[in-house]
């Protein structure tokens, strides 16, 4: 091993008896450290404590990033977090260098030229080494936020940390991991990583040399460009690139999120896949293959399940404000059952295609669309959009070819899959079905004379997440058989500020609205008396963050309703986040808390 923690090139002995030992030796260390790495992921299983686990979100891709100056590794706000740590109930890191809660959410920033005060001189030694070996990029990138990973895990005392990582991010964390950076996978301090819109396997424009210029996002800096490419990642981590094979997967729970909105950047990345005829959904910068796992070997699947998956209908840069995500993001850093909801088969009962002996356009291509939403996060949150959708708008809806009225098809299209909250007991699952004439996306072209759909019709399902289960649905043109399956990780609960049961008591404050993007409403349930207000009947209002500071305070009636606006008492905003609020008056104390996103 050199400086930086990579191995060198060792020189081969001469002769094949030393060549053949060598091979033998090679393969035993290979599973010996595989079989030691799946005792240690086996043990870290048993845990997954969400209250004992912290997590880091890693941002993505910045154009500018290689060449920035400041200092990397270090506690970052990212609102995105802050915000995803507020709907779960989780704190942030406020503090840049004292203790920190055992489930913080935190942020850092690999970018930069300056190492972060809590660097020794061997820290700074080995960035430089790899930064020489490698050029920088992923392997640096990947050392600097393994080492803050760290770094979170002594200041707050967690057993474990969460990745959750965004676009290039995640090409950094699988590095983490496959290449056990900081010792971090093969001890088993890993707990779940959500990718969101990853590079996992690369990115399909960084691949082709003419389209590295064509979007906006990707702008000329070579070293991380290089890195995106399907190539180097076969070379350097894994080939083929979508196979999770590493045994460290194991002790990992590993959650997927892709968008499919590829209208971004005026549907540029889908002219440019479309004329080369290797069209796949994307969000306008990341092809959905490219950013998840295809296959996952049996020794690397956690639970012996494969990663989650969960689509949503946003372009790249949209889904940091695309709220259900936030919500499945806070769902999956903090709940342990697993729902699956599958479409089995499918019948169509009028394919809507022409069938005359001189004109017959048969097989009809039938898409099926289906969103997935929430009653609880709907209740919990005021969240209305779907946590899973596959639309035909984003050519993501898969389509299949029927030939004869009344044919019946087996499928196996997984229509929602991933984790749900503590509370949630049902989904609502809408399913609807088109027959397609034109779309150059799904390879039909038989008119070019709008409407491009033709509607089979569609409904809704209510499931249920406590039971597995078998459900029929049937449309005016079309009906399916669906199935759902439970499944139960052996993990804790998260108990605390987010997940505690809203107290009932008389004495609780009425707050509006839960979540909350600026005002928040805040109203003591007080009965009105029948004679007028003395003199005396003031109320004072505190808001304070989860340490228990104030922040703001606000006079006025006790009957009257307080609009707090999100900012501390100099008029600064205050960061995403859980607040507590307190309101004193004569006729006695109020207590309630907010959820404020930003």
């Amino acid at each position: 091993m050199n400086a930086s923690g990579w191995p060198r090139p060792v020189p081969r002995e001469p002769g094949h008896s030393r060549l053949r030992r060598g091979c033998r030796r090679a393969r035993l260390v290979f599973f010996l450290v595989a079989a030691a790495t799946a005792l240690r992921v086996a043990t870290a299983a048993a845990t997954h404590d969400p209250n004992r686990t912290a997590t880091l979100y890693v941002l993505g891709y910045d154009p500018a990033g290689a060449g920035r100056q400041g200092v990397y590794g270090d506690d970052r706000h990212e609102p995105l977090a802050d915000s995803i740590a507020a709907l779960a109930g989780l704190p942030t890191s406020d503090d840049p260098s004292g203790p920190l809660p055992p489930n913080v959410v935190a942020g850092t920033n690999y970018y930069g030229d300056v190492a972060p005060s809590y660097y020794s001189a061997d820290d700074v030694a080995e960035i430089a080494a790899v930064t020489s070996a490698w050029g920088g990029g992923v392997p640096r990138y990947a050392l600097i936020v393994a080492k803050h990973a760290r770094r979170i895990l002594e200041r707050s005392g967690a057993q474990q940390i969460n990745f959750v990582s965004a676009s290039f991010g995640s090409l950094i964390v699988r590095w983490v991991i496959e290449q056990d950076v900081e010792g971090l996978a093969s001890e088993g301090r890993i707990a779940r990583w959500l990718t969101v819109e990853g590079l996992v396997a690369g990115n399909w424009a960084a691949s082709h040399d003419d389209l590295v210029g064509l979007l906006d996002l990707l702008g000329p800096t070579p070293i991380d460009l290089d890195h995106m490419r399907y190539e180097w990642i076969e070379a350097h981590l894994h080939a083929p690139r979508t196979e999770a094979a590493h045994p460290a997967y194991a002790g990992i729970l590993i959650g997927q999120v892709v968008s499919t909105d590829d209208r971004y950047n005026s549907a540029a990345l889908r002219s440019a896949m479309l004329a080369y005829k290797e069209y796949q959904p994307n969000d306008g910068v990341q092809g959905i293959d490219d950013a998840r796992f295809h296959t996952v070997t049996a020794a690397a699947r956690f639970a012996g399940l494969p990663p989650t998956l969960t689509v949503f209908h946003a372009t790249h840069p949209g889904l940091r404000s695309w709220r259900g995500a936030w919500a499945e993001a806070a769902t999956f850093l903090t709940a342990r059952r697993r729902v699956t909801v599958r479409v089995t088969s499918a019948q169509v009962t009028n394919l809507r295609e022409p069938q005359q002996p001189f004109w017959d356009w048969r097989p009809a291509e039938v898409v099926f669309e289906s969103r997935v939403s929430s009653p609880a996060a709907e209740a919990r949150w005021a969240l209305t959009q779907p946590l899973s959708a596959y639309v035909k708008e984003g050519a993501a809806a898969p389509l299949r070819r029927y030939q004869n009225q009344g044919e019946t098809q087996q499928l196996d299209h997984v229509v929602f899959d991933d984790l749900v909250d503590p509370k949630e007991t049902e989904l609502r699952v809408d399913l609807h079905a088109f027959e397609v004439d034109y779309d150059l996306r799904y390879g039909v072209v038989e008119t070019l004379q709008t409407p491009y759909f033709d509607d089979l019709g569609g409904g809704t399902l209510v499931v249920s997440t406590l039971t597995p289960g078998t459900y029929a649905l049937a449309a005016s043109d079309w009906n399916c058989q669906v199935s759902v399956s439970v499944f139960d990780y052996p993990f804790e609960t998260l108990v605390g500020v987010g997940d505690s049961s809203p107290p009932t008591s008389r004495h609780t404050l009425a707050i509006s609205p839960v979540p909350s993007g600026s005002l928040v409403r805040i109203v003591a349930p007080i009965s009105r008396p029948g004679e007028p207000s003395a003199p005396g009947d003031r109320a004072t209002l505190e808001t304070a963050d989860l340490t228990g500071r104030i922040i703001r305070t606000m006079e006025g009636s006790p009957w009257s309703t307080f609009v707090w606006d999100g900012r501390d008492a100099d008029g600064r905003p205050v960061p995403a986040g859980i607040y507590l609020h307190r309101l004193v008056s004569r006729q006695g104390v109020w207590h309630g808390r907010s959820c404020l996103v930003r």
